[in-house]
């Protein structure tokens, strides 16, 4: 217990354990569910994950701190960029703890209660599917990469004003991902084709994922540079050929998950 609350409170030490990481994860996502269906029932989707936003923002806001004191520690862009690559590592072993509850509870909870809990979750898939389809379709590729940005721009603005609100987006989308593989598992291929299932997500939305917490990265150090009051200390120059690059990597990250899921996440 005290390995596991050190791990959640040192964001230096969170880094380095991912195993632990994924089982905090998975069990604050958990708990997040059954409080949010406890306390408020008919809006048990929402603040489930809600509650989930809010176990994960000291420690992501920690992480952040971290790379903010890099942009003033280094000078070297190779050396920024492979340091930020380890918390993106961070960041997509704690999106993958909370992906894991959400597929672990959609298949397991009784029907009547996951309708309450992912209710919100299942009307943003069928608006999805209503305007893509499931099949290949090259003008799917324009519709699924414009909502990308959107969400993309969304993820900054909540960084940028909040620091690591935009853990939001984190969460949201784990939500509707585990929603979608484990009601394919549950429902229509079977578990047996749980690993078939998880690829034919994660091929696009991985990178999607990714170019996220990119962006999420560049609000959050702009955050934690603005409030120190870093930004106006000759600095500005460094952080903006870091972000530069950061957004570059970003966006062409965005450009291949709407490819991925236009033309192969269809044939899986």
């Amino acid at each position: 217990m005290i390995r596991i609350a050190d791990v959640l409170l040192n964001p230096k030490r969170a880094k380095r354990h991912s195993i632990e990481l994924i089982l905090i994860a998975f069990v604050y996502t958990s708990l997040s569910m059954f409080l949010g269906y406890w306390i408020f029932p008919e809006y048990s989707s929402l603040f489930s994950i809600f509650f989930s936003v809010i176990s994960c923002v000291y420690v992501v806001q920690g992480i952040l701190i971290v790379e903010e004191k890099r942009e003033r520690d280094f000078d070297d862009e190779f050396i920024i960029l492979k340091k930020h690559m380890r918390t993106l590592k961070f960041l997509i072993v704690l999106f993958f703890g909370f992906l894991l509850a959400y597929v672990f509870w959609t298949i397991v909870l009784p029907e009547r209660i996951g309708v309450e809990i992912f209710s919100i979750q299942k009307t943003e898939i069928e608006n999805i599917r209503s305007i893509t389809g499931s099949a290949i379709n090259p003008d799917n590729f324009t519709i699924i990469l414009y909502n990308n940005f959107r969400v993309l721009v969304f993820s900054l603005i909540l960084a940028l004003f909040y620091g690591a609100g935009s853990i939001f987006i984190l969460v949201w989308n784990a939500s509707i991902m585990g929603f979608v593989i484990g009601t394919l598992a549950r429902n229509v291929v079977g578990l047996a084709s749980l690993p078939q299932v998880f690829l034919k997500y994660f091929i696009h939305g991985l990178p999607e994922m990714i170019a996220y917490f990119i962006v999420a990265l560049v609000g959050g150090i702009l955050f934690i540079e603005i409030i120190k009051g870093d930004f106006v200390k000759g600095k500005v120059k460094r952080t903006f050929i870091d972000i530069f690059f950061l957004l570059i990597i970003a966006i062409f990250l965005l450009v291949l998950a709407a490819l991925l899921e236009t033309y192969v996440s269809p044939l899986i």
